[in-house]
């Protein structure tokens, strides 16, 4: 009989680990919000950066800047040292007026939450860090927007199911389609925005969370693209095949890089550690860091894009300058995000890979005498490998760097330089990704098994049994007998559970209700004196499996009632029963398949 569709159909479906279509509606929903949010983000970032930059730049000077991140070098020196240090005190006092446990942000809350939270975001963290993200952005801080974008995005899939109440399997991968969608209006790369978000934030490949994740990516990409038009994120020239020689320079780049990325990651952990739990001082202490970064080498400010380009022309470049850039945004980059001012990761990155990658190439020119006319070249692999060499994201990269330049001939000097570079920083500069490392830092273990993983993403409502019947506490035994053999329906059922005034105490297998006990002095049965009795312990109806099991571990159990409410109330609150036994056929089963 076909089921007239209602949200809570959609919810009991959707607690399946199979509802594909259910799932992939969702994240298409996902993808509208995120796209919408970002595109709301990105217009908010330019209004404000250009009315405070018009603010403080002549306007004969103004009407020539290329973009907002071009103003920062035209700002007057004590602009640009003031502008960091204030943009710190809005800080703040914006995640001070937080709880304590609101004050995360960034990829890492994503991926703690996911892992730890089951993909519960708090929406007060999300609109934090929509606000931290632009103070942070405007007031010139060496960060970038994608950190803020992927938890706005993923806030956005997670706010979805929160309001409809869905089941706790689909918020993890909501919040995944939101990742996806965040990266690929960003760059207008939607398959990276896909690898990025199961390779280093969900952290899995499975075909209920693949679809879905892409059918995310592609609603954002359109919606932005619609907005913004169909360019990527940077213009890059043709890039002629590469020779042996660069391909040798590209190698040695590639070291050079990973072990650039170590020390990256070993900056930002020394300034997260010296941090602790602590807000103003450290905040203070990055504006005025990077305050005095800013006077010295101004490039430094913002995300880095507007250098990147010049990069990509290889007009004008000074390598005396790119090596001082270079050191500076690292570091100071690495500091103020390990500080704690909200923002991303990704921009830097790419901007400090293409800064080296043009390095190498001008020493090679210089001391080898190598041409540089092909530098997009090694800016290009330079910009990819930093990337993965950070975050340990190696597919990623690949995917970014096809997108951005539509070229099958950089894959395979992109190839050799995200090996070598995830190599040396992981081998000999003994690094794991930077987020992975952020969570050992705080003693944190965000590693999930792979039965949990499944556990994770099937709802208790999915492997509930719904035959059971209910019984008074204190009643006739062989009247519950003839009950169960008598009648069809009744004799299905293979939980009894046990009632008295209108609440549910406890349950008993049916099958072994046969059991002899011995009856109360007026001849009734009490059926809490079965010695299969077990009491009455609820699990919410939209948990997840792996919550259920942790549960009846915790509390060494094997049966919960699975209800409507978070805590034991009137049986017609009861809607099944969910038993260690079930779940362990369910794992065997998936483990046979």
């Amino acid at each position: 009989m076909f089921k007239k569709p209602s949200i809570k159909n959609l919810r009991l479906r959707l607690a399946q680990s199979e509802a594909l279509p259910q799932l992939t509606l969702m994240a298409l929903i996902t993808g509208f919000l995120a796209g919408g949010l970002l595109i709301a983000f990105e217009e908010l970032l330019f209004f404000f950066g250009i009315f405070s930059q018009r603010s403080l730049i002549p306007e004969s000077i103004f009407a020539t800047l290329a973009s907002v991140e071009s103003g920062y070098e035209a700002l007057p020196p004590l602009a640009r040292f003031l502008s960091p240090i204030g943009g710190a005190i809005a800080l703040i006092l914006l995640i001070k007026s937080c709880p304590p446990q609101r004050r995360t942000f960034g990829i890492a809350h994503v991926i703690e939450r996911l892992t730890l939270n089951r993909g519960w975001l708090p929406i007060t963290s999300t609109i934090t860090q929509f606000f931290a993200a632009l103070i942070a952005l405007i007031s010139g801080f060496s960060v970038g927007r994608e950190g803020p974008a992927v938890h706005l995005g993923a806030g956005a899939g997670s706010f979805l199911g929160q309001t409809l109440k869905l089941p706790t399997n689909t918020l993890g991968v909501l919040a995944g389609c939101g990742t996806a969608a965040a990266i690929a209006a960003l760059f207008n790369t939607p398959m990276a925005g896909v690898i990025f978000a199961m390779e280093v934030v969900m952290k899995e490949y499975s075909l209920e969370s693949f679809i879905p994740v892409m059918a995310s990516a592609v609603v954002a990409s359109v919606l932005t693209q619609t907005v913004y038009g169909p360019n990527p994120a940077f213009q890059i020239p043709i890039i002629p095949s590469a020779t042996p020689e660069e391909l040798v320079i590209t190698a040695i780049t590639a070291i050079i890089i990973g072990l650039l990325a170590a020390a990256f990651i070993q900056i930002n952990l020394f300034a997260i550690q010296k941090r602790q739990q602590k807000v103003a001082l450290p905040l203070l202490i990055a504006g005025l860091l990077m305050g005095i970064t800013a006077v010295l080498v101004p490039a430094t400010m913002g995300i880095g894009y507007d250098t990147i380009e010049v990069l990509l022309t290889g007009e004008g470049l000074n390598l005396q300058f790119l090596i001082i850039l270079l050191a500076a945004k690292l570091i100071i980059t690495a500091l103020v995000i390990g500080l704690g001012v909200p923002g991303g990761m990704i921009g830097p990155s790419l901007m400090l890979g293409a800064t080296a990658g043009a390095c190498s190439a001008l020493l090679a020119e210089q001391f080898l005498n190598i041409s540089t006319t092909n530098i997009t070249f090694h800016v290009i692999t330079g910009m990819i490998a930093m990337m993965a060499a950070i975050f340990q994201a190696p597919l990623t990269a690949l995917i970014t760097v096809l997108e951005l330049t539509h070229s099958s001939q950089i894959i395979l000097p992109a190839m050799v330089a995200i090996v070598i570079a995830c190599l040396t920083s992981s081998q000999i500069g003994k690094q794991q990704g930077i987020f992975a490392m952020q969570f050992l830092a705080r003693g944190q273990n965000t590693q999930l098994s792979p039965m949990a993983r499944l556990l994770n993403r099937t709802g208790v409502a999915s492997l509930m049994d719904t035959r059971f019947i209910s019984s008074s506490r204190t009643t006739d035994l062989s009247a519950l007998h003839s009950l169960i053999n008598d009648n069809e329906t009744v004799q299905s059922s293979q939980w009894i559970l046990v009632e008295e005034n209108d609440q549910t105490l406890g349950i008993i297998p049916a099958s072994t209700v046969k059991t002899v006990i011995t009856p109360l002095d007026n001849g009734l049965t009490d059926l809490t004196a079965h010695p299969d009795y077990q009491s009455a312990v609820i699990i919410p109806m939209g948990a997840t499996v792996h919550e259920a099991l942790q549960k009846m571990e915790q509390l060494a159990i094997d049966h919960l009632l699975a209800s409507n409410h978070q805590k034991l109330a009137d049986s017609l609150s009861v809607r099944g029963v969910i038993s260690r036994s079930s779940i362990e056929r369910y794992c065997q089963c998936q483990n046979a398949c």
